[in-house]
């Protein structure tokens, strides 16, 4: 029998085709891999070569697969995915209790770490890595076991396990309610200083997507526009809300504490559910440890228990 090492292209040959195959783009496999294009050209064609097939029809400032390029790419991706979740399940501990979680630096701040005490309590032995960071995340890579996104499925190699919508409305703090004397079920939003936000999320609402949505026209959105404060994360936008600097959008899962401390206040009655929603996932093709299910078991509850009526 051909041994594999005489059957087989090299490693770097097919881990470079499949760059260049999921990117669509030489240079991007370039610049993922860490060498020039002229490289991934070299060993495309050297590949090319050996298969005595085109595996790629060269465009303009792109690239596309052929039929066998196709094939080779889907059975290429798949046995790098299974290695991949092989080496990553013989790299991390069986008996591990470490649950490592992943969520926005938002939630984590706004609505884990308010809650956290109450999970320690019923599981003391059970060890917590929470990963703060608000990029999309990769939970095979990165060897997280639970994570809390929020948009609209699907998410890469994740499977989300349970999700709940949001309400977005104004607040803003007690006390500036008092310094400007607002008052009414409908105060003119226009007319207050707004806390402005500067985002890349493409479903996170800002006040002139927001206004549209709940049908208030576009004097808030050139308000907004004229804020002399802006921010581009959240928590900093909520803390200079709580800080009494102007109103901002509340998103009610993230600040129902300081809703019920009083410490925000929602101004007027427009509110708008959110088409997204926070899901909670867990890697494909892995199964939760005792540890991690604990974890997802409190987390699924918890979110169900604090539903907005």
């Amino acid at each position: 029998m051909t041994s594999l090492r005489r059957s087989l292209p090299s490693l770097t040959a097919l881990s470079t085709f499949e760059a260049a195959a999921r990117l669509c783009s030489f240079t991007q496999a370039a610049a993922e891999l860490g060498v020039t294009q002229a490289a991934v050209s070299r060993q495309i064609k050297a590949l090319e070569r050996e298969l005595n097939t085109s595996l790629f029809t060269r465009a303009h400032k792109r690239v596309v697969l052929t039929p066998s390029g196709t094939a080779l790419a889907a059975t290429v991706s798949l046995s790098f995915a299974n290695m991949a979740e092989m080496i990553d399940t013989l790299r991390r501990p069986v008996s591990s209790d470490t649950v490592a979680v992943a969520a926005t630096l938002g939630f984590t701040h706004f609505w884990i770490l308010p809650r956290l005490a109450d999970f320690r309590d019923r599981h003391p032995d059970i060890k917590l890595k929470l990963v703060a960071e608000d990029d999309i995340t990769d939970l095979r890579r990165d060897g997280l076991d639970v994570a809390i996104r929020y948009g609209r499925p699907p998410f890469p190699h994740a499977t989300s396990l349970a999700s709940r919508a949001d309400r977005v409305f104004p607040v803003c703090s007690p006390a500036l309610i008092a310094k400007l004397g607002i008052g009414g079920a409908a105060p003119d939003l226009a007319r207050l200083p707004l806390i402005a936000s500067d985002t890349v999320n493409p479903f996170w609402l800002t006040w002139k997507s927001w206004a549209q949505k709940v049908g208030l026209g576009g004097d808030l959105g050139r308000a907004s526009d004229r804020s002399g404060l802006r921010f581009n994360h959240y928590t900093d936008f909520i803390h200079a809300a709580l800080s009494g600097e102007g109103v901002a959008l509340g998103w009610e899962t993230l600040i129902s504490t300081y809703l019920s401390q009083g410490r925000l206040v929602r101004l007027g009655t427009h509110c708008l559910t959110t088409e997204e929603r926070y899901h909670v996932i867990t890697p494909d093709e892995r199964v939760p440890t005792p540890q991690a299910q604990a974890f997802l078991d409190w987390l699924i509850a918890s979110l169900e228990s604090d539903l907005p009526d």
